[in-house]
């Protein structure tokens, strides 16, 4: 099927959605396949839900006039974003990195939105799919759009960004994460500098923090350059304390944030660059992401009846999680406690990565660890110290035993560990 006549159905339809479970009457039901499942199974039930069209890659035997058939359910999702994009027109501002995309995104999009209507991917739809169906979520009453990219093997960058065509970007950083597809922190580098180089070949502007190692190093990637934070840069940005939230000073104000963590500062230094080049008030958006508090598991501060508890227990990766110990490090606390999960993805480098990690603690006697997991048990015999789990749920026994009382406490682990659920024992 020609692009126009599906792009004239979607413009007909109330939006585009792949699941049944949330289909509301007048969406575009998109059946796509996966290794575990097949949207074209679906047809027959998103029409008795009030699909206005379903579009398959299958022959179903349906006799429909909603029913539209297409090559490749996907490609043509992604085609028909392509064509969506080019039709709104405006700007777009990619973000891609190892680390701090969606709390670098809100915090852009907080800055923005002070003068501009703003959309931006919802949750961490930054996938080769999410991206899609970000972008076909675009009104003519939006000024601009961040879009997070996010990849796990080479080529994702670059495949999202010839959908998406953003006009500028940034890389947040770049750490060990995904090394299972990536195989080393170079080739994830090169793999994220893939944003730089659409940027380079489209005339975009890239955002250069330039206190940041592969930063630097990539920017030579791209001729359109802003930087910051230092004096020196285009826009300077100067964090004044990191004791727990951090304080900053921009454009002459001084303003202390809900955010903590040094990682954290180049995150909100990220967000007020790209406000300044868009023009808006400085003194508007240094309001905005100080006022900004973080959920959903990143960098979220929790007061419990008992203790105090850092939950960063979104994602894990090496970088990240040497990070959050550090900035744990670096709290006042008389009691600290780092709870770690498996750090997943890493393929061959687990073992390495994890038994690294065991060192730094060896070296960091004032946190004391307790860590869960299969990876992790490389970490427990790296640091017979720290008090190893096999599972979740023994730890979770044994919390509810232990009863801590006036503790920081650390929670971090990768996705698929889910730590938050400690939660209601701490």
């Amino acid at each position: 099927m020609e692009i126009e006549p599906l792009y004239s159905a979607f413009l007909r339809s109330s939006g585009v959605n792949t699941d049944t479970r949330s289909l509301q009457a007048g969406q575009m039901f998109w059946a796509l396949k996966g290794p575990n499942f097949n949207g074209n199974q679906y047809a027959k039930k998103a029409l008795e839900l009030g699909a206005a069209f379903v579009v398959v890659d299958e022959e179903t035997g349906i006799r429909d006039s909603r029913i539209l058939k297409v090559r490749n359910g996907l490609k043509e999702l992604q085609k028909l974003a392509h064509h969506h994009r080019l039709v709104w027109g405006k700007e777009i501002i990619g973000v891609c990195g190892s680390n701090g995309k969606t709390t670098t995104k809100e915090l852009i999009t907080r800055a923005l939105s002070t003068e501009m209507q703003v959309f931006s991917t919802p949750g961490n739809l930054n996938n080769h799919i999410g991206v899609p169906l970000s972008l076909l979520k675009l009104e003519a009453n939006h000024d601009i759009a961040v879009i997070e990219m996010g990849a796990n093997h080479a080529r994702e960058i670059d495949d999202l960004c010839y959908i998406a065509e953003p006009n500028s970007g940034l890389i947040t950083n770049i750490g060990k994460d995904h090394l299972e597809g990536f195989g080393s922190i170079e080739k994830t580098a090169k793999a994220n500098g893939e944003l730089f180089d659409f940027l380079h070949h489209h005339l975009g502007t890239a955002f250069i923090n330039t206190t940041d190692e592969w930063n630097e190093k990539l920017k030579t990637k791209i001729q359109k350059q802003f930087l910051y934070p230092k004096e020196s840069d285009n826009v300077q940005i100067e964090l004044l304390a990191s004791d727990f939230y951090l304080k900053v000073q921009y454009a002459g104000e001084v303003a202390e944030t809900r955010l903590m963590g040094k990682y954290n500062f180049n995150n909100l230094a990220t967000a007020l660059a790209v406000s300044a080049f868009y023009k808006i008030d400085p003194k508007k958006a240094l309001q905005a992401v100080a006022g900004y508090e973080p959920s959903n598991n990143r960098s979220q501060i929790i007061k419990t009846e008992r203790n105090t508890i850092i939950s960063d227990a979104y994602n894990a990766n090496p970088s990240s999680v040497l990070a959050a110990l550090e900035n744990l490090l670096a709290l006042k606390a008389e009691k600290k406690t780092a709870i770690l999960g498996d750090m997943l993805e890493l393929g061959k480098e687990s073992g390495k990565e994890h038994r690294e990690l065991a060192h730094w603690a060896k070296n960091h006697k004032e946190i004391r660890f307790m860590v869960t997991g299969k990876e992790m048990e490389e970490f427990s015999k790296s640091f017979p110290e720290a008090i190893y789990f096999e599972n979740k749920d023994d730890l979770n026994g044994f919390l509810e035993k232990e009863k801590l009382e006036n503790e920081m406490v650390l929670l971090k682990g990768s996705r698929g560990m889910k730590l938050e659920s400690l939660i209601p024992v701490l």
